[in-house]
């Protein structure tokens, strides 16, 4: 049931203010939270929190702030595989400001060069035995490289896609899943029907675009639907589409329909944008879904 991701990891600094500040001025947080980030990273945390095994392949590096990752990932026992080990200050750093009144997050981030150590065995070891591999792109090298042995060995690949990016066309043919967010346009593509379109013409099986709160809407098979997510009263929704991802891969391996999984990962997404930071609603949801 192994779950197996290759993304981007970050040291997130997220504070909680009554309004974003204006520029050259000051302001008083509510709130401090600092812990690990990122959508890879925060896929594979959330695979691990319902249940499954969970490996990350990553850059991290050396440090204070890369020493708080592992820390973070290690306490859900999620395997890590550095690309970049004792390379020192090559994580990127994000300083978050959430607006907990209009549920908005404002992100800066760093982005340090790093050298991106190839695949070696430990990679193609754990592979063997996982169920599913996510990407989220943002290192391609190795992306690229974990999804063309993927497709090889025939595991399901799903991939995260926010923005289009040029590396995406290098990657698509090689994934199975791909849910995206209403923000992926390849060129040449205005509306959702023209991504369907395109993404089918490329071969990938299952398409699923997200709209936030709004429904998403989904193809496969040759049928098509739209989904609404629960209805909630949102405080923080950092992290929310990591979160939809992790739990996305996880439901999808234990019940193994694409449609089932996209509602699944709706509710976990959702009810986790109810809460501060993106760890606070993992132990809520567990002892719902145990009561349940």
């Amino acid at each position: 049931m192994t779950g197996f991701f290759v993304g981007r990891s970050t040291f997130d600094l997220d504070f909680s203010v009554e309004a974003y500040p204006e520029e050259d001025t000051k302001v008083r947080a509510d709130k401090l939270l600092t812990m690990a980030g990122g959508p890879g990273l925060n896929a594979a945390v959330v695979y691990a929190a319902l249940g499954f095994p969970a490996t990350l392949l990553s850059v991290v590096g050396a440090g204070r702030f890369a020493d708080a990752v592992r820390e973070d990932i290690g306490g859900f026992g999620v395997r890590f595989i550095d690309a970049a080990a004792n390379q020192p200050d090559v994580l990127p750093v994000s300083s978050v400001v959430v607006n907990p009144n209009k549920a908005t997050r404002t992100v800066v981030s760093s982005n340090p060069p790093a050298r991106v150590s190839e695949p070696g065995e430990r990679v193609w070891r754990t592979l063997e035995g996982s169920r599913v591999v996510l990407i989220d792109g943002h290192i391609p090298e190795l992306a690229l490289a974990v999804i063309r042995e993927a497709s090889r060995r025939k595991i399901p690949v799903v991939m995260d896609g926010g923005n289009w990016r040029d590396v995406h066309a290098e990657l698509l043919p090689f994934v199975d899943y791909a849910v995206v967010s209403e923000k992926f346009l390849p060129p040449g593509t205005r509306t959702a029907e023209d991504v369907f379109a395109r993404l089918g013409e490329i071969g990938v099986e299952h398409i699923a675009i997200t709209r936030g709160e709004r429904p998403m809407s989904w193809r496969s098979g040759g049928k098509g639907g739209d989904i609404n997510p629960p209805s909630v009263e949102p405080v923080d929704t950092l992290g929310a589409g990591d979160i939809f991802h992790g739990a996305f891969c996880w439901s999808l391996v234990e019940q193994g329909d694409f449609v089932t999984a996209l509602k699944k990962a709706s509710e976990v997404a959702a009810f986790s944008t109810t809460m501060w930071g993106t760890r606070s609603w993992i132990k809520p949801w567990l002892e719902r879904s145990r009561a349940t």
